[in-house]
């Protein structure tokens, strides 16, 4: 039992020594490689730019079209003409080319208002673009303090146990002196050897854990820098956050609030599209042209050419399509009003989650006050039992009830304490402002 307790203690003195020297990730150092790293967060502004592109002038159908053509024409054949004079000819192969080239402007003057709601419908997609980039961003910054703190509560997990450990192994110490001289049995020394036994898997178990935690949070970042570093465990609350506040906040800043809206702005400029399409459509052209042709031995004439411009107004009209522009304004009003009735369900939607949010907010704020209490009572008595301990008044089983107590009261706290962490970042996260939470 002695061989196997050392053992045990000899692998985890070493993971402890690992783990004092290890390099540090801050918070900051975390938000920095997400921002460049997450594959989300980079698709997102990809999908940002092609917006963009989509409401810049040059595809708002505001500008004119210039279309150049140019182009050669050989020919040879046999000709057999008789001329005015009534002399005959016989031309065998006869050669001859046509060589052009044309200039065509056009620019539409008015289109039914086509390009002034196909432009505003661009631009509410580029709003769309941004509104689904600041909820990948909002859910990757959450997601991101969530693999943090979980990393965060396993490393003081590990300090804990790890100090647990060196309680156990001092009380052996003491337990074993005291049976070489007859004041403790051989009993009490088994009993601490399995203690240490116990505190050392325990101790074996949580850092495999934070191992598992940091590769976690290694796969937010998108970035594999091993898991040879620690994280900032201290926490920073946002204090005196008032229900009434983050519930006005709610209604302008949720993001999925927006896009709901953005939807109704969507279907209602597909409606003016297709209505758009019962208005005529008046453009202007205009062409510069050039010919040059090579005649045969036939022709009158040897060459020609010629060159000039041309220009016009062209109007069209659609009087009948048989009726799919009706149809089309129907169906766009038909989504417009479900467009309106998601609106509605999301706002339901969001009110839940935000009450739930709140409750599940002032719940783990009282159990943190709660758990800072029971362990500062827990600390006392295990303080004032580790003294009676070594004066010998109370027995083992006492001292590692009370140890034992001591720890899972420090446990507690700390899941309690990062709980009310995320608890607190939901609300921010549903009223569209975790960036500017307090990490």
């Amino acid at each position: 039992m002695i061989k196997k307790s050392f053992i045990i203690f000899c692998l985890c003195l070493g993971l402890s020594l690992h783990l004092e020297a290890q390099q540090s990730l801050s918070k900051a150092e975390a938000i920095r490689l997400v921002m460049e790293n997450n594959f989300d967060i980079r698709l997102s502004k990809n999908d940002i730019k092609i917006a963009e592109n989509n409401t810049s002038i040059l595809n708002s159908g505001y500008l004119p079209t210039l279309n150049g053509t140019a182009g050669v024409t050989y020919n040879s054949e046999s000709i057999t003409a008789v001329f005015r004079s009534g002399d005959p000819t016989d031309v065998s192969g006869a050669k001859s080319d046509n060589r052009t080239a044309n200039l065509n402007l056009n620019y539409v003057l008015f289109d039914g208002f086509n390009r002034k709601y196909n432009l505003e419908r661009n631009k509410e997609n580029l709003n769309i673009a941004q509104l689904n980039a600041k909820a990948t961003l909002e859910t990757t910054l959450f997601n991101l303090f969530n693999a943090y703190y979980d990393v965060a509560r396993n490393q003081l997990q590990v300090e804990s146990l790890k100090e647990t450990l060196e309680i156990s192994k001092e009380r052996l110490v003491r337990t074993s002196y005291g049976f070489e001289y007859g004041r403790n049995t051989r009993l009490d020394v088994s009993n601490a050897e399995v203690d240490i036994n116990n505190d050392s898997i325990n101790f074996l178990n949580a850092v495999q854990t934070l191992g598992n935690a940091k590769r976690n949070l290694n796969l937010v970042l998108a970035n594999s820098i091993g898991d040879e570093y620690d994280v900032d465990t201290t926490l920073l609350f946002q204090n005196n956050l008032q229900r009434e506040t983050l519930e006005e906040a709610l209604s302008n800043g949720n993001v999925q609030l927006a896009l709901a809206r953005s939807g109704i702005l969507i279907s209602e400029y597909d409606e003016q599209i297709n209505k758009s399409r019962f208005l005529p459509t008046l453009s202007l052209n205009g062409a510069y042209n050039y010919r040059l042709g090579n005649n045969n031995p036939a022709s009158f004439l040897i060459s020609s050419t010629t060159r000039g411009v041309s220009y016009g107004a062209n109007l069209s009209w659609s009087l009948f399509d048989g009726g799919s522009s009706q149809t089309a304004i129907k169906n766009t009003r038909v989504n417009r009003d479900s467009q309106e009735l998601l609106l509605k369900q999301t706002t339901e939607q969001i009110n839940l989650n935000f009450e739930n949010a709140w409750a599940d907010y002032e719940n783990r704020a009282f159990n943190v006050r709660a758990q800072v209490n029971n362990l500062k009572t827990n600390q006392l008595n295990f303080e004032r039992t580790q003294e009676q301990f070594k004066l010998g008044r109370v027995t083992s089983i006492d001292f590692r009830t009370a140890q034992s107590n001591l720890l899972n009261a420090r446990i507690n706290l700390i899941q309690a304490r990062y709980d009310a962490k995320l608890a607190e970042l939901t609300l921010f996260q549903l009223i569209g402002q975790i960036q500017q939470a307090t990490f």
